[in-house]
């Protein structure tokens, strides 16, 4: 099991969102524990790996409610959703398997974007599952929580605009900008769970690393655990290209290694596309390239090592602030270089930034080909993405089924790469 699963949150108050999130879940939470609210459903909407199914787990267990899921193929057109979806709704003794007689359940509606929804061609009215979901919550007696990706995509769906006007709906995001409160609260709980679970599994990883897999995942808290895992495992591998802040970089490199104009640096680092943290990554790496005295890199390395100091501290004290200094400090280098080298150098990326990126690519792939075969099976992508080892098994007894699913589903290199099990 990953870390990702076996490191859930158990309860609403663990869960790694906005303050705003916390709050208007936590009120729909205290209505059903009232009576039955207005809004009887609860929709969870927001990018991949943010928490919305972990939240749900952790709303039921705070209610007390065993879970009725409804996530499989088999499980998401309109008959099915009348024999169990509505049937769990109506009733709280309808079958053991939903719990003690008589007791409240949650409706887990998983992914709900990829539930199919046709028209028929007599009525022209819907005939898929969204239709029998928007009567399931009309007349439901127990909380339903319905998570989707992409809300304004499901609104035009046929029942999707009832759906959504019938329910709660609550935009997933742990933070909107970043630098702002919500961001510092979502990097220190973030740094909290992380060392709280390399404490459980006795493992220790380097907190710059820790803080560059934040950095490149974003919201995505499931991607940043299992990035931290496979640290621990030693499965990052080098070799993968930074096109998209080369070029920025490269400048901010250059005039701090050459141009001896402190201003400037500042200047440009002021601009500047990249953390604090990979700038002192990328001076460390090419230092020894462009200094030709032996003094001045030793004197320049103790700036760097000074800079460090205070972002050491960023991550200990959550003093953001602390970054200008750091900055400030490593860009001092510009003038410690007195004996400059006068030949080209061909800067090189520090090695476990091109590792970071690496797994971050080939985790989006993953991403992408598990909702494009879900599409294809009508399956949501976290339970297409377990069956991806199937691919992979018939792509090797057979290559014509390998280009049949590459052309049917327009994969990417990326893509082909993780269906054949090869690095993207």
């Amino acid at each position: 099991m990953s870390w990702a699963d076996r490191y859930r949150p158990k309860s609403v108050s663990e869960l790694i969102i906005s303050v705003s999130s916390l709050e208007k879940i936590s009120q729909w939470l205290d209505q059903w524990k009232e009576g039955v609210p207005l809004k009887k459903a609860l929709v969870l909407y927001g990018p991949p790996g943010v928490g919305k199914t972990s939240a749900a787990l952790a709303i039921a267990h705070d209610l007390g409610y065993p879970v009725v899921e409804m996530n499989a193929s088999d499980q998401r057109n309109r008959d099915s959703m009348k024999s169990v979806a509505l049937m769990a709704a109506l009733y709280q003794d309808i079958s053991s398997n939903f719990g003690i007689p008589g007791q409240k359940k949650i409706i887990l509606i998983d992914e709900a974007d990829s539930i199919f929804e046709g028209r028929s061609s007599e009525t022209g009215g819907d005939t898929g599952g969204l239709s029998e979901l928007l009567k399931v919550i009309q007349r439901t007696s127990n909380p339903i929580i319905i998570t989707m990706n992409n809300y304004y995509e499901f609104r035009r769906k046929g029942a999707g605009k009832g759906i959504l006007d019938s329910s709660l709906a609550i935009e997933f995001v742990p933070y909107k900008r970043r630098n702002d409160t919500d961001h510092k609260a979502f990097k220190l709980k973030l740094n909290r769970k992380i060392y709280d679970i390399l404490q459980a599994e006795g493992v220790k990883v380097d907190q710059r690393s820790v803080n560059e897999i934040i950095e490149k995942n974003g919201t995505d808290i499931r991607s940043i655990l299992n990035d931290v895992e496979s640290l621990r495992d030693g499965s990052a591998s080098s070799g993968i290209s930074m096109r998209d802040s080369q070029t920025s970089i490269y400048n901010v490199m250059q005039d701090t290694f050459r141009s001896g104009d402190y201003t400037k640096v500042l200047r440009d680092l002021y601009d500047k596309d990249f953390q604090t943290e990979d700038y002192l990554m990328w001076i460390d790496k090419n230092l020894p390239h462009e200094c030709v005295n032996e003094n001045d890199l030793m004197e320049s390395f103790d700036l760097i090592s000074d800079a460090d100091i205070f972002i050491g501290r960023v991550m200990k004290k959550q003093h953001f602030a602390f970054k200008g200094y750091a900055e400030e400090i490593a860009a001092g280098v510009s003038f410690k270089i007195k004996d400059k080298n006068r030949h080209y150098v061909k800067y090189e990326f520090p090695s476990y930034i091109m590792q970071m990126s690496r797994l971050r690519e080939r985790r989006n792939a993953r991403k992408s080909l598990s909702l494009k075969t879900g599409r294809l099976t009508h399956m949501s992508a976290r339970y297409a993405m377990e069956y991806l080892w199937f691919y992979n098994i018939m792509d090797r007894h057979s290559p014509d089924f390998g280009r049949y699913i590459s052309e049917k589903l327009s994969l990417t290199e990326p893509e082909l790469g993780v269906l054949k099990r090869k690095s993207p």
